[in-house]
């Protein structure tokens, strides 16, 4: 009696034992999912925060384009004045408004900060779909590249057009209204000759022109990408909201 009674005992405390480890790793199981499920609310802010920033990225873009196809008509205009006769000995003063741009530089700095946020939060350990974190960190890159190109055509801007436009004309002319005390000064100053007769200006019009054309190209291709990883994020969200 004794053994059977023991032997009903351990069954039921084996019984016990197994009931206990099962609603454990039921909990486990639930806590697991209610962790999953937050990382993935983490996650869909974290992509459509990128999203936003993507969509900012191509507005500014498109103003970096429109900005060198403004640069390219104003090299385009002083080649026309360096080299056709009709603009010998004219005021230079009287296409300031034409030629101004080639002396002008804009920056563009990518919106990183929904991508610097995420790789601080480890999130992109969440992300199952390799392709779309390859496609974040391939952007980025190449949107880091672009930047760092501008930076060096507006370095070139400031060496080769500033430079020569400072030591060489006389924007008291060029520019309207920027000195409060204007005076007479030498026509020669003010005077298409100062562009027609340097070949170092020529120089930098060629080199002003050929960094404009890439940053057009290169300023496209980000535009390109980034609509493409707007499509892959929208994609991602939809499978996982």
């Amino acid at each position: 009696m004794s053994e059977s009674k023991f032997s009903k005992y351990l069954i039921y405390a084996v019984g016990e034992i197994v009931l206990v480890v099962i609603g454990i790793l039921i909990a486990l199981q639930i806590n697991n999912w209610n962790e999953a499920k937050k990382e993935q609310a983490i996650l869909n802010a974290s992509l459509t925060s990128v999203r936003i920033n993507l969509q900012e990225d191509i507005r500014n873009l498109n103003t970096q384009i429109s900005y060198n196809e403004s640069v390219l008509d104003a090299v385009d205009f002083s080649f026309r004045i360096i080299s056709l006769s009709k603009y010998e000995n004219m005021p230079l003063s009287a296409f300031a408004d034409s030629i101004f741009d080639v002396a002008t530089e804009r920056t563009f700095s990518p919106t990183t900060t929904a991508f610097n946020s995420m790789e601080s939060g480890s999130h992109f350990q969440w992300i199952v779909n390799q392709e779309l974190i390859q496609e974040i960190y391939n952007y980025y890159a190449l949107v880091g590249k672009i930047s760092n190109i501008i930076s060096q055509n507006n370095q070139f801007v400031k060496n080769h057009m500033e430079v020569f436009t400072y030591n060489n004309m006389e924007f008291g002319s060029l520019l309207q209204n920027s000195n409060p005390y204007p005076k007479k000064r030498n026509p020669i100053l003010d005077n298409t000759s100062i562009l027609k007769e340097s070949t170092v200006f020529e120089n930098a019009l060629i080199g002003r022109r050929f960094r404009a054309n890439s940053e057009i190209e290169f300023s496209k291709d980000a535009i390109l990408t980034a609509e493409q990883l707007i499509k892959t994020i929208n994609e991602y969200l939809n499978a996982n909201n």
